[in-house]
C-alpha cells in the first residue's frame, strides 16, 4: 500500500516498490538504480546474486502497467558503470526497451552515469541537465537546494533504523522530505543504504514490506 503527500502543492504517491508516482504528469520518477553494479562485482570476484537486472526491470514493467506511466526519469546514478555492448546487462536493458517503445525515459545524470560514459542509442534515454525543472520542482541527483525551487533527488540511499522490544532492530529504505529538498530511496536491488538520522530529516516514509508509512516526528 502506496502513502500519499503533498508537497509544493501537488499530490505524490509514494510507493512500496521505492519509486515516486506524479499522478498529474503521469510521471515515475527513480533514484539510483545501478544496473550492472552486481554484474561488475561478480567481476572482481565477489560472489553476489546475479538476477538484480531482471528483477530490477520486473518491478518496473509492474509499475508501468498498474499505474499507466507515460514517462520514467531517473533521478541519477541508472547505470553503475559503462554499459557494455554484449552483456548481459545490455541485453535484458535493450530488450525491455524493445517491448516499451511508446515509455519515455528520461535521465538526470548522477556521478556513476558520467563515469560511465554516453548511453547507447537503443535505450532511447533522454539526457537531461541538472538541475531539470518541471512544474514546481527541481530534479536532480544530488539534494542540493535550490532558491525558489523544491528539489526532487536521489544519491544519499537513505535508511532508517526503527528499534523494537528486546532490543531488536531493522534498517528500512525510507523517503525523506525537508522544507526545501525530497530525498528518494535508491530503487536498486543491490545498491546498500546510508542511515539518516531522524532528528532534522523532516517528514521520514518509511518501505515496511509491501507499504509504505509516515513515521511520527521524534520528540
Amino acid at each position: 500500500m502506496s502513502a500519499t503527500t503533498t508537497v509544493a502543492g501537488e499530490v505524490l504517491e509514494l510507493l512500496p516498490e521505492r519509486a515516486l508516482l506524479w499522478s498529474a504528469r503521469s510521471l515515475l520518477l527513480v533514484a539510483d538504480a545501478h544496473f550492472g553494479k552486481a554484474a561488475r562485482f561478480r567481476t572482481l570476484g565477489v560472489p553476489v546474486p546475479a538476477g538484480t537486472t531482471a528483477a530490477n526491470l520486473q518491478v518496473l514493467e509492474g509499475l508501468v502497467e498498474r499505474h499507466g506511466v507515460a514517462r520514467i526519469l531517473f533521478l541519477g546514478d541508472l547505470m553503475h558503470g559503462r554499459l557494455l555492448p554484449g552483456s548481459a546487462t545490455f541485453h535484458a536493458l535493450v530488450e525491455w526497451r524493445r517491448r516499451r517503445p511508446g515509455l519515455s525515459l528520461e535521465l538526470v545524470p548522477g556521478n556513476h552515469d558520467r563515469h560511465a560514459g554516453d548511453l547507447p542509442p537503443a535505450l532511447g534515454i533522454e539526457v537531461h541537465a541538472d538541475p531539470f525543472d518541471i512544474g514546481p520542482f527541481a530534479l536532480r541527483h544530488h539534494p542540493e537546494p535550490l532558491p525558489g525551487r523544491y528539489v526532487l533527488a536521489g544519491h544519499v540511499h537513505p535508511v532508517v533504523t526503527l528499534h523494537g522490544r528486546a532490543r531488536d532492530r531493522l534498517r528500512t529504505p525510507c523517503f525523506l522530505f525537508g522544507e526545501a529538498v525530497g530525498v528518494l530511496p535508491a530503487f536498486g536491488a543491490f545498491t546498500g543504504g546510508f542511515v539518516v538520522e531522524r532528528a532534522g530529516a523532516g517528514r521520514v516514509f518509511v518501505v515496511a514490506g509491501e507499504r509504505v508509512l509516515e513515521l511520527p516526528q521524534p520528540r
